[in-house]
């Protein structure tokens, strides 16, 4: 297990620590005067380095060598993904975006439990699942899970899970609000009204969050970089206003992430050519846009009839090209 593996945290480089004395140019994403006044910290990065973050923490590992994953790559699998994830080998996995079940009650295909477990079953299936997806994750690899939590439950999933991967080994990277403006859900179930008795909060948007295997950076080739300056610029503050997925009905899945999603996280995570993992795949979002992206993909779901309809979004799936791409 990555939990097992030994860390070692990298010095700053000396020149580094005269980092603060940089001008920033006009920036029209953020506000300069802010990020000027947090730069103004004497020794910034030396202090960084004391508190013992894991910004500088790497792991030491051979060079990546190269995986036969001809039997999975490419391919959408109907089967449970705890036990086909079993069987692909360590350490050959890119990124893997997903977003589990959410155990709200939701109609879900080949689901005779109706999506709606103990919470503690619940969480003991996905960590047998996260055991593997972090074993099967490369050094430097990327894991993005979209997940909602159950508020009329008050469970918070988001920490829970992260918790998980946490206690697993991997490095907490980041956390991205999806804004889907969904105001319908202001006017429900408001708990009590006009009261402190039992208020119940609203929320418009979902969390994804980030992890990391290892070490923060990822190594890949410059000519495999295909997201912009402006959508770079955009795209790293973290709260992306995206509308929820409009046909739903249309692939008969009630609950599945926007294209859009996707792209960004697959643009500003991973490199073209990657190797992408979705185990719980569905109607096959994650893995139309990873081929749309030039990326490979290995996309895993229990439900025949989801496995069918991404077998078919695939077919009509076109691997996307730009006039502007690197050299």
């Amino acid at each position: 297990m990555l939990k097992t593996m030994k860390y070692k945290t990298r010095k700053p480089k000396k020149h580094l620590v005269k980092e603060e004395a940089v001008q920033f140019k006009p920036n029209p994403y953020l506000d300069v005067r802010l990020l000027q006044r947090e730069r103004k910290v004497k020794n910034r990065i030396e202090k960084e380095f004391i508190r013992g973050g894991t910004k500088y923490q790497v792991v030491h590992h051979s060079p990546d060598k190269p995986v036969d994953l001809s039997k999975w790559s490419n391919r959408i699998i109907c089967s449970d993904s705890e036990s086909v994830l079993k069987e692909i080998p360590n350490d050959s996995i890119d990124i893997i975006i997903t977003s589990p079940p959410y155990n709200f009650g939701l109609d879900y295909d080949s689901d005779h439990k109706n999506d709606a477990v103990k919470w503690e079953d619940y969480f003991a299936k996905l960590n047998r699942v996260w055991i593997e997806c972090v074993r099967v994750l490369k050094i430097g690899g990327r894991f993005c899970i979209n997940i909602q939590p159950l508020f009329s439950d008050y469970i918070p999933t988001h920490h829970m899970v992260s918790k998980q991967l946490l206690d697993l080994g991997l490095l907490w990277k980041g956390e991205i609000l999806w804004e889907k403006n969904n105001y319908n859900c202001k006017y429900t179930a408001w708990g009590s009204w006009c009261s402190p008795s039992m208020p119940y909060l609203k929320y418009t948007w979902e969390f994804v969050e980030i992890f990391c295997k290892g070490s923060h950076k990822k190594f890949g080739s410059s000519n495999k970089i295909d997201i912009r300056g402006d959508e770079f610029k955009k795209w790293v503050y973290a709260k992306w206003v995206i509308a929820p997925e409009r046909n739903m009905k249309e692939f008969g899945h009630p609950a599945m992430f926007p294209e859009e999603l996707i792209t960004r996280l697959l643009k500003l995570f991973s490199y073209q050519d990657d190797v992408v993992l979705d185990p719980f795949n569905g109607a096959g979002t994650t893995t139309a846009v990873a081929k749309k992206l030039s990326r490979k993909y290995i996309g895993i779901d229990i439900s025949d009839e989801y496995c069918k309809k991404a077998e078919d979004r695939l077919k009509k799936t076109s691997v996307e090209t730009s006039l502007f791409q690197r050299v």
